[in-house]
């Protein structure tokens, strides 16, 4: 049942699409085979082993254990090239100097033409043996069995020339001498076993080398030197080989080791043996992506050799399929090589089905195979057909963006490249103005809110020189409600298209048309902020600790002292002005004092001030638990209750921000000529999506002024407006430097917008709005004086009647020097009570 499973393995690798799940499925197949193979059952285990190797390559150990089987299986001459093509297979899968070794031994042994040792089969073993250096020689450990395994096959031959000429000796024995010499220049683990070797071969042959006070007497100069750097070399790389034995885990130190062994070798310059060490790193690791992208740049940048690249990243993509940077490699590897476009197509559609992990891994894919096909197109000849390119390069956009479009909408929410670069194509290269407009125009459709869409769109209009078609598109757009601060940036952009390519007739309509569009907009921005200020405020607010029951002020006083002090309790963490905090403290100061029993037994007392004096105190026994209750709220609660002031003295505010944009991106943005002393990004109440304003906050003026300098600059792809965020204009000031925040009324009146009462030097201390005049400054909550003058009575009780002297001019002992009222005394409001009854 298992087996008919294997038949799907490409298609559960594509489901997989990772590392992790591969191996679980490897180790599955490899408990079948290893069961097939103890069974005997030779058919099915030839099917296995073929169907693993269709999803990914096997290991060096299962090659060893194919190899075999197959070649006990081949008793007849007709056999051998099966085995000889399965060995081929192996070899170039993974580096491993067992597999060379018995190719070498099976080829010496059952190839008739190299065991008669007739020309052609003495020239095919040395050149099978000079392939198995080439990709083994440099092996620092186990290189020296395949040097050896070569010698012994050459002098193999020299004894069999004993009936031979001199001539052809002599010629067999300079081949030995000179393979030798090869030798003693690779560093090898057992470089100096192999002089000693050299040096009894030689005396052999009647030559002596080496002497008692110098052991390289008798080589050649330049074998001689060459033998000093390559002993230095394998000296400097006994640590490193230390550090990645076989016996060390596999494991991430392992792979750290082979790293730091890798740079080292890529500093020595020498390409071939930074070449075996990645080769023997991916024997390791063979799905670790990580090395597989690394050799694949060091082979691009230095060895640039087609046929090694092409099988180095077919390679890669069989081990790490789930990598969509090896496939756009590989891609670009086949179209430096000139590959045929059946090959390009192939390895493209191979990519597309391998499951990537991100959506720009599919656009990259899709990217790499356009520009292929652009610069083909472009380096055709003029005359040459050139229908089928055409079809291919459109057919790649629409296949790329129906796809991103129905299974990455978020992603096409915040990217347009593809679209982007397919308009830009039809336009310029292919000279399809009609198919470049539909390109937009069919995004435009399910995009029409993309402040990108409409800036590309005009700006491939402007570049074509249509400016009709332009300010057409101006006009489709103004009105559209975009993202953020879009509906402000393309009024700005139409404005400024008028005023550089249109008459004073279009400017002028231009304007009217903006004017009150942009107003309309503001205030929409302008209300929805008051809406999340608002939201935001009642979730701090619901989710603040509240003081027990017991500690809870009356909620049946009726005196206007005791709301102004719970509404003040209440209100106290909130992010608005400090103008509440002190009209709490003067209501603290203006208490009415206790009528005693003695005041009450006056003549003339009566049942209206007594009502009155009887909610006086009523409403301090109020206050005072309401202190009482404040002073046992736990300190946590007291710090959550601190407001958080924002006076915007010398803050910028940005506009049209990217939405990937972070505080870090922003402080980087203006740190190399500003001091950044806090960044606040605005987002949407609910789903906390940045909407493209921000407010940066800095050290001091000359930061301020430098950041304003930066207006119109691009920040990841989009170009940011900056303006001084203007506290005392607009709608009454600075954020949260008054009483009341966002509009909402204060103590003191109606008005305020987002300005205040606290802190502001201008005559018109209450902000704009429709608040009432009022003095000049009221005292900060932290310490100051609330000055009571003129007509503000908000801390008298609302049961007492105003004829009983607030507001009569001809009262001088209430009227101070300016004309204004002064609030009377406890004393003076019980003797005027008393004088009444």
């Amino acid at each position: 049942m298992f087996s008919s499973c294997l038949y799907a393995l490409p298609v559960l690798w594509t489901l997989l699409g990772c590392n992790i799940s591969s191996r679980v499925l490897r180790s599955r197949i490899l408990q079948y085979i290893d069961a097939l193979r103890k069974a005997a059952e030779l058919e099915k285990l030839r099917l296995a082993r073929e169907s693993m190797n269709a999803v990914f390559p096997l290991t060096p150990n299962m090659w060893l254990e194919w190899c075999e089987d197959e070649s006990r299986l081949a008793t007849s001459r007709g056999a051998v090239p099966a085995v000889e093509a399965l060995y081929e297979r192996g070899v170039k899968e993974y580096l491993s100097i067992p597999l060379w070794l018995q190719y070498l031994e099976f080829v010496e042994e059952r190839d008739t033409s190299v065991a008669d040792c007739t020309e052609p089969g003495i020239a095919k073993m040395r050149a099978l043996f000079e392939r198995a250096l080439t990709s083994t020689g440099l092996h620092f450990t186990e290189g020296g069995k395949v040097w050896e395994a070569y010698r012994d096959y050459e002098s193999a031959l020299l004894l069999s020339m004993a009936e031979a000429s001199p001539e052809a000796k002599s010629k067999q024995v300079e081949i030995l001498r000179s393979l030798f010499h090869r030798q003693l220049r690779v560093p090898l683990v057992d470089h100096a076993q192999t002089l000693e070797q050299y040096k009894d071969w030689e005396q052999q042959q009647g030559v002596q080398i080496g002497a008692d006070n110098d052991d390289l007497s008798g080589l050649p100069g330049g074998v001689a030197s060459a033998y000093k750097t390559a002993e230095q070399m394998s000296k400097a790389r006994g640590l490193f080989e230390n550090n990645i034995t076989a016996e060390k885990p596999v494991d991430g130190d392992l792979l750290q080791h082979y790293l730091e062994y890798i740079s080292v070798e890529e500093a020595t310059g020498d390409p071939a043996r930074a070449q075996i060490l990645y080769e023997r790193a991916l024997s390791v690791f063979p799905v670790t992506h990580e090395v597989w992208l690394k050799y694949t740049h060091y082979l691009d940048v230095n060895l640039k050799v087609a046929s090694v690249l092409r099988s180095v990243y077919a390679r890669a993509v069989r081990n790490c399929p789930w990598v969509g940077a090896l496939w756009t490699k590989y891609m670009l590897a086949l179209e430096r090589a000139a590959a045929p476009e059946t090959e390009l197509s192939v390895v493209f559609e191979t990519a597309l089905g391998c499951g990537f992990q991100s959506p720009n891994e599919y656009e990259e894919v899709y990217s790499t195979r356009a520009h292929g096909l652009r610069r083909r197109i472009m380096a055709a000849d003029a005359n040459s057909d050139q229908t089928s390119n055409f079809t291919l390069l459109h057919d790649t956009f629409e296949r790329g963006t129906e796809f991103l479009s129905t299974y990455f909408p978020d992603h096409v929410n915040h990217n347009i490249r593809l679209w982007t670069y397919w308009a830009h194509l039809e336009a310029t290269l292919l000279k399809d103005i009609t198919a470049a407009r539909g390109v937009w125009e069919n995004l435009i459709k399910t995009h029409g809110w993309m402040l990108e869409v409409w800036q590309n769109y005009i700006s491939m209009e402007l570049l074509l020189g249509n400016v009709k078609e332009a300010r057409t598109l101006y006009k489709r757009c103004y009105s559209r409600r975009l993202e953020g601060t879009g509906t402000q940036v393309m009024c700005a952009a139409w404005l400024r298209f008028e005023e550089e390519h249109g008459a004073l007739e279009d400017y002028d309509r231009a304007v009217l048309k903006v004017g009150p569009r942009v107003a309309e907009v503001q205030n929409l921005q302008t209300q929805q902020e008051q809406k999340q200020s608002t939201g935001t405020e009642r979730v701090k607010m619901e989710s603040r600790p509240q003081p027990s029951d017991k500690v809870k002020p009356k909620s049946d006083v009726k005196s206007r002292s005791s709301k102004i002090t719970d509404n003040a309790s209440k209100t106290s963490g909130r992010k608005r002005g400090l103008g509440n905090a002190e009209s709490e403290n003067a209501v603290k100061r203006q208490k009415v004092p206790k009528v005693t029993a003695q005041d009450t037994d006056q003549p003339g007392a009566s049942e209206t001030a007594a009502g009155i004096v009887t909610g006086m105190e009523e409403a301090e026994r109020t206050e005072q638990k309401s202190e009482n209750a404040s002073r046992e709220l736990p300190k946590q609660v007291k710090e959550l209750n601190k407001a958080v002031v924002f006076t915007d003295e010398c803050t910028a505010f940005l506009s049209n921000v990217a939405f990937e944009v972070t505080e870090e991106d922003l402080k980087e943005f203006f740190s190399p000529s500003s001091r950044v002393k806090e960044v606040r990004i605005l987002r949407e109440r609910g789903t906390a999506r940045p909407r493209g304003l921000a407010y940066v906050d800095f050290e001091d003026e000359e930061s301020l002024t430098a950041a304003i300098a930066k207006n119109k600059e691009e920040l990841k792809g989009r170009q940011l407006s900056i303006a001084r965020s203007d506290p005392k204009g607009g709608r009454g000031g600075g954020r949260g430097s008054g009483s009341s925040r966002r509009g909402r009324t204060s103590a003191l009146g109606r008005g305020g917008g987002r300005g205040g009462i606290g802190g502001s030097d201008s005559s018109n201390a209450l902000g704009g709005g429709r608040g009432l005049a009022g003095p000049p400054t009221v005292g900060h909550r932290r310490g100051g004086h609330l000055k009571l003058t003129g007509s503000n009575t908000f801390a008298v009780p609302r049961n007492v009647p105003r004829p009983l002297g607030w507001g009569n001019p001809l009262a001088t002992s209430s009227s101070n020097a300016s004309g204004g009222e002064v609030p009377k005394s406890n004393t003076e409001f019980r003797e005027m009570f008393l004088k009444q009854s």
